[in-house]
């Protein structure tokens, strides 16, 4: 498991926890297939989001560690 840090680039995040997407969208950000994703990290998007990179962060880790209902 990668360390997910507000280094981290959206790409590598997503390739590592794919179901790190619905925290994106949740949040209606659209780092999810833009062409910068590779680029841009946790800590850039938070601030062009207008997001705190803590919460963001916190809100990846809650969703990739919750399970998904059967």
């Amino acid at each position: 498991m990668i360390k997910i840090d507000s280094k981290i680039s959206i790409q590598e995040l997503l390739e590592h926890h794919p179901r790190a997407t619905a925290a994106f969208i949740k949040r209606r950000m659209l780092c999810v297939g833009c062409p910068a994703q590779a680029f841009h990290t946790l800590e850039e998007v938070a601030r062009i989001h207008g997001n705190t990179v803590d919460d963001l962060c916190a809100a990846i880790r809650e969703t990739i560690q919750t399970k998904e209902k059967p």
